[in-house]
Parts: C-alpha cells; sequence; structure tokens
C-alpha cells in the first residue's frame, strides 16, 4: 500500500490562519539532499522532554501553545508523536525521489500528512502513484517507499506533518480504512 487516507478532516482554513502568525525568520531551511537550499522550510510544535536515560516525551513547545485548534489536531492521535511540524515547500520548487526509510506503518512509525495549502498543479508521487491531497484531508504515505514531491504551482504548498509510533488505538484506525 502506497497511501491510505485516514478518517480524519481538519479545518485547513483554521490551521492557515494560526500558522499565519508566524514569520519566515520563524522557520528553518531543511538541509536534505533531495532538496534544494532555500526552498523546504520547517516548523516545529512540540519538543522532547526527558532524561538522558529516558525514551523523550515530546509535548507541545511556545509556538503550540499560542495555536488552540493546532494543539486539537495533535490531540486527535492517542498514540506516541515523535514530530509534529509545519512544512513549507515553495513554489516551483521540487523533493527529488528518495527513500525514508523505517517511515511505514509495517515498521512501526507511520508519517501522517495533513494538507494546510495545496493545489492540482502539486504532485506526491509514491512508488510513481500520484497521491492527490486535498486541504484538510488526513493521510498516511509509506515513506519507506520511493516517492517525491513536486510543487510546480505559483504558491507554497504547505503540510502539518506528524510521525507517530504505531500503537494499538492507530492500528484501529487503520483498520477501520484498510480492513484487511
Amino acid at each position: 500500500m502506497n497511501a491510505l487516507q485516514l478518517p480524519f478532516t481538519f479545518n485547513a482554513a483554521l490551521i492557515q490562519e494560526e500558522i499565519n502568525q508566524f514569520k519566515k525568520e520563524d522557520y528553518y531551511d531543511i538541509y536534505n539532499p533531495s532538496v534544494m537550499l532555500e526552498t523546504l522550510w520547517s516548523k516545529h510544535l512540540i519538543k522532547p522532554v526527558g532524561g538522558p536515560d529516558e525514551i523523550p516525551e515530546f509535548l507541545p513547545n511556545e509556538a503550540l501553545q499560542k495555536c488552540p485548534y493546532l494543539l486539537s489536531v495533535l490531540e486527535t492521535f492517542q498514540c506516541r508523536k515523535e514530530t509534529f511540524r509545519i512544512h513549507t515547500l515553495e513554489p516551483k520548487a521540487s523533493i527529488r525521489p528518495h527513500k525514508d526509510l523505517g517511515y511505514s506503518f509495517e515498521q512501526g512509525l507511520v508519517r501522517i500528512h495533513i494538507p494546510v495549502r495545496t493545489n492540482d498543479n502539486v504532485y506526491l508521487l509514491v512508488n510513481g502513484e500520484r497521491i492527490k491531497m486535498n486541504a484538510g484531508e488526513c493521510w498516511y504515505c509509506n515513506f519507506n517507499e520511493i516517492h517525491e514531491v513536486k510543487n510546480n504551482s505559483d504558491e507554497p504548498r504547505i503540510h502539518l506533518i506528524m510521525d507517530c509510533v504505531v500503537n494499538d488505538w492507530l492500528k484501529e484506525v487503520f483498520k477501520i480504512v484498510n480492513p484487511i
């Protein structure tokens, strides 16, 4: 399975309204060999808490505490989260084909995407299959497979991205939409 739409929808306009409070300087450029510099920006919304000998628990950071709707999105997912961030891919930018090793349901870590701002000229391909995501939808993609993104539009592509550790709750969610 390359992708699976999950049974959650969120108010993309409200998310956009909350993230509009952040300035470009609040984001950092993601260094990634699959992306040209200064085309993919991120802002983390949770921070690790715990001692050096503990598995960290990730809790809302100061930025997320200013965003009650985003906090409710995070709390929808009843599993441990390892990241919750805003990703912005600049207009005409792309992420070259690559794999994010270990990010599959079968391996116990899933990457969830919630598009906030997108359009028909944004292409996400997983194993060559286009995954069409609309604003406010919630998607799992198997990023352990070869995938790429092309923003062929004149506006930024903005997604919320959450990495979740698979637990019984998440297994039930997947079973509801993919009862195999």
